[in-house]
């Protein structure tokens, strides 16, 4: 499957003050694969990325998570409306978004939530899933110790396959980033703890600025688990910890 956020057809990614902000919407006909019909959906086109949160969420005149088309009626979301599916899939996919699971996540969850369930249904890669809870932390509002719970579980088991890799330390940050968020400060702790002792971290990222930073953001995660703070933080340009 392609990236949920396939919609989100253009962004600026920058982390000067001075870039071109801008944030656009543009209307698109997607087809429901469920009903077969088409139907019209905005979606985001461009938007400005000034950085990010230490849950990698971006900030600026940006959507994230970028909104996603849902079908009118099943509430199927279509992230990827170039994907065509065969006859057994779609008497699968019917049954799954007319059983009375599916009409409890419509009524209560959030798209992106939805999303990761549809993934599951159809057995996707559970790394794909990972991104995909990760992004709905970010829309759950007081859904978000659920969602991070869950998403904290298939970070952890990610964050396992990828031992070894250079991967596996930006996983390891998310884990520890969710593990501070929902309050489990000792556990966070350790994650941060370990990272900050391995010889290995941050490994070879594309440069050094991006090392930089990955150090900076431990420091901080300490930082914000001895004050006990559960905040939606990030760093600022001068590297201090802007929290929410």
């Amino acid at each position: 499957m392609r990236s949920a956020t396939r919609y989100a057809l253009v962004f600026v990614l920058s982390l000067s003050p001075l870039a071109t902000s801008a944030m656009t919407f543009m209307d698109i006909q997607v087809t429901c694969p469920i009903d077969g019909k088409p139907f019209p959906s905005r979606v985001m086109g461009s938007g400005t990325s000034f950085g990010m949160y230490f849950d990698t969420q971006r900030f600026g005149p940006i959507a994230s998570p970028a909104p996603l088309p849902t079908c009118p009626g099943n509430g199927f979301i279509v992230a990827d409306d170039s994907r065509r599916y065969s006859e057994a899939e779609l008497t699968r996919l019917r049954g799954f978004v007319e059983s009375a699971e599916y009409r409890a996540w419509i009524a209560n969850d959030t798209p992106y939530y939805r999303l990761a369930k549809q993934m599951a249904f159809m057995g996707e890669s559970e790394d794909a899933i990972a991104n995909v809870l990760l992004s709905a932390t970010w829309e759950a509002g007081q859904r978000y110790p659920r969602y991070a719970a869950e998403a904290l579980q298939v970070w952890q088991r990610r964050a396992l396959r990828e031992a070894g890799s250079d991967r596996a330390h930006h996983s390891r940050m998310l884990v520890g980033e969710l593990q501070r968020r929902l309050g489990r400060f000792e556990e966070a702790r350790a994650t941060f703890e370990a990272l900050h002792a391995d010889r290995g971290f941050p490994g070879k990222q594309d440069d050094a600025e991006t090392a930089a930073y990955m150090r900076k953001v431990v420091q901080a995660q300490l930082q914000l688990i001895r004050s006990r703070s559960v905040a939606h933080a990030r760093l600022d340009e001068d590297g201090e910890i802007v929290d929410f």
